[in-house]
C-alpha cells in the first residue's frame, strides 16, 4: 500500500498465514515466511512469475528474513521448538548456509547495515534484552548501547548513523532511535499502544510501524525526530510493514484499473445418478467488485490460444500481462465457441483434513456481462460491456476477447457442462465443497483473499450405496476454502 493509503493491493505470491514479509533491494522480490508445508519455512517469490520457491528444510522454525543490500544473501533466525533463535546466512537461492550468531542466549531480528558491513539483532545474551551486531562475515558480537528495557526489531537508517527499534518497559512499547557513534538513545512515540517493528522509508525522512490498541493493529509512521505520528489510512489489522521500492512485475501501480474476483459459495445443490454414477451439482458465482474489468484477450498459437490479460489504465491506454491462461475452442452442444480454462476450479474435500477427494472436469468458461449484476452495487458500474459471444462458429479464430466488467457477475447453473462433481464411492461423513477462481493467481487483481468459497456438507447413504445420496448444507463460508 501506499503510505497515504490511498492504493492498497495484495501480493499474488503470498497466502493467509505467510508473516514477515521481506522485499529485495531490487524491488522484484519478496522473502517471506510460511507454515504453508508444516512448520515455518522462509521462502523467495518471484514478482514476474509469480513462482514462490522454498529456501529452508529443517526441524526449526525458520523467521525474519533480511535482505543483504547488495541482494545477494538474506539472514534470519532459526529456532528450535525448545530452544533459542540462532542467526544465519545463506545464498538468496537457499545455498550456502552458514551459522553467523549461535551460543548463549535467544539471538533474533537480524537487520543488514546499509553498507552490508555489519548486522544488527537483538539478544538477551548478557541477560536482558538489547541490540548487539556482527560483522556480516562472522566474528564476535559487540553490544550497541545499554538502553533501560528491553530493545528488539532494529532497523538501520539509509545512511547507517542512526537505529530504529522497539523499546519495551513497564508492559509498553514505543519506537525509539539509537545514534550509533554515541550509544545515546531517545524515544520517539509515546502512545497508548504497543508500538513494534519499525522500518524506514528509502528517503530516511519518515519510519513506519506497527502500533496495537484495544485488540487492533494498524501501521503508522513518525518522523525520526518524533514529530508527525500518524495513522495510515486504511490499514485497520496489518502489522509488520516493510517500506520499500517495488517493481511493477511485484506490484502493480495506482494507475492499474484491476478487477476484483470475488468467489461466492457454491449454490443451489442438486445430486443426480448417471448410469451407476452420482453427481453432486451446484451453481457458480463469481463478481467482479474491483475497480477496472478483467479484460482476457487469446491470441492463436497453433490449436489452441494463448490468454493474456489486459489491464486498463486510469489515464488511457492498456497494459498486457501475459500467459495468464488457455483457451480451447469446444466442439460440443450448445458451445462451439472458445472457452478460458482454470479461470475457476471445483473441489470437494474431507473436512477432517481438508484432503482433496474429488474435482471438477469442466470444460472452461466463456467469460460475458450477460449473466447480470454483483449482489451488491458496485462502484464504477456501467453498461454491460462483453455480451458477445466468444468466438463461436470461428473455430480458426486468431484472437478472441472475452471479460467480466465492473459491478457484474458470471455464473453457471448446477450440471451447466461440468458444474458437478463426483461424489461416487465417497465415504458417508463431513465435506467442504470449495470454489476457487483465479486458483493459481496469474491474473493480477486488487485482492486475492476473496477467491475462494466454501460450503461444509454432511453426506449421507440412508438408502443404501445404489440410491441417490443425502446431503445437507451446514455451513456457508464466503471468502475462505476452509469451513470445516
Amino acid at each position: 500500500m501506499l503510505p497515504d493509503g490511498s492504493w492498497r493491493v495484495e501480493l499474488a505470491a503470498l497466502l493467509a498465514g505467510d508473516t514477515d514479509a521481506a522485499v529485495s533491494p531490487d524491488g522484484r522480490r519478496v522473502a517471506f515466511a510460511s507454515s504453508r508445508d508444516g512448520i515455518h519455512e522462509l521462502y523467495v517469490a518471484d514478482g514476474a512469475t509469480g513462482r514462490a520457491v522454498r529456501l529452508t528444510r529443517s526441524r526449526a522454525a525458520d523467521r525474519r528474513p533480511a535482505w543483504s543490500p547488495d541482494g545477494q544473501s538474506i539472514a534470519w533466525q532459526s529456532a528450535p521448538a525448545d530452544g533459542a533463535a540462532d542467526l544465519l546466512v545463506m545464498r538468496a537461492d537457499g545455498t550456502r548456509k552458514r551459522l553467523l550468531v549461535g551460543g548463549p542466549g535467544d539471538d533474533v531480528d537480524p537487520a543488514w547495515s546499509p553498507d552490508g558491513s555489519r548486522v544488527a539483532f537483538s539478544s538477551n545474551r548478557s541477560g536482558r534484552r538489547q541490540l548487539w551486531a556482527v560483522p556480516a562475515r562472522g566474528g564476535e558480537p559487540e553490544q550497541l548501547a545499554e538502553t533501560p528495557g528491553r530493545a528488539r526489531a532494529p532497523a538501520w537508517s539509509p545512511e547507517g548513523r542512526r537505529i530504529a527499534f522497539a523499546h519495551e518497559s513497564g508492559g509498553r512499547s514505543g519506537i525509539w532511535l539509537l545514534d550509533v557513534a554515541s550509544g545515546s538513545t531517545r524515544p520517539l512515540t509515546r502512545g497508548a499502544g504497543w508500538d513494534s517493528r519499525p522500518n524506514w522509508s528509502p528517503s530516511g525522512v519518515r519510519i513506519a510501524f506497527a502500533r496495537a490498541a484495544a485488540g487492533r493493529s494498524s501501521i503508522w509512521v513518525v518522523r525520526p525526530n518524533g514529530a508527525g505520528s500518524a495513522r495510515v489510512a486504511g490499514s485497520d489489522g496489518l502489522e509488520a510493514p516493510d517500506w520499500a521500492e517495488t517493481r511493477r512485475d511485484l506490484v502493480p501501480r495506482p494507475d492499474e484499473r484491476l478487477p476484483d474476483l470475488d468467489q461466492r459459495a457454491p449454490a443451489e445443490l442438486v445430486v443426480m445418478k448417471s448410469g451407476h454414477r452420482f453427481r453432486l451439482g451446484f451453481a457458480s458465482n463469481t463478481e467482479n467488485r474491483g475497480v477496472g474489468p478483467l479484460v482476457i484477450r487469446g491470441v492463436r498459437r497453433g490449436d489452441a490460444m494463448r490468454a493474456h490479460q489486459v489491464v486498463e489504465l486510469r489515464g488511457g491506454g492498456t497494459r498486457v500481462v501475459r500467459d495468464v491462461g488457455r483457451m480451447h475452442y469446444e466442439l460440443h452442444q450448445p458451445h462451439f465457441h472458445w472457452h478460458l480454462q482454470s479461470f475457476v476450479i471445483y473441489e470437494i474435500r474431507r473436512a477432517s483434513d481438508h484432503r482433496l477427494a474429488g474435482r471438477d472436469r469442466k470444460t472452461g468458461f466463456c467469460l460475458l456481462d450477460r449473466w447480470g449484476r454483483t449482489l451488491r452495487h458496485v462502484p464504477g458500474t456501467g453498461p454491460p460491456r462483453f455480451t458477445g459471444d466468444c468466438g463461436a462458429g470461428r473455430p480458426n479464430a486468431r484472437r478472441v476477447e472475452q471479460g467480466t466488467s465492473v459491478g457484474y457477475i458470471d455464473r453457471y447453473g448446477p450440471f451447466f457442462h461440468g458444474q458437478h462433481v463426483d461424489v461416487t464411492g465417497l465415504p458417508a461423513g463431513r465435506y467442504v465443497l470449495v470454489h476457487h477462481a483465479n486458483p493459481r493467481r496469474v491474473m493480477r487483481e486488487l485482492a486475492y483473499s476473496n477467491n475462494a468459497a466454501s460450503l461444509l456438507i454432511e453426506m449421507g447413504w440412508p438408502n443404501g450405496r445404489s440410491a441417490t445420496p443425502r446431503v445437507t448444507v451446514l455451513r456457508r463460508c464466503d471468502g475462505s476454502d476452509r469451513c470445516a
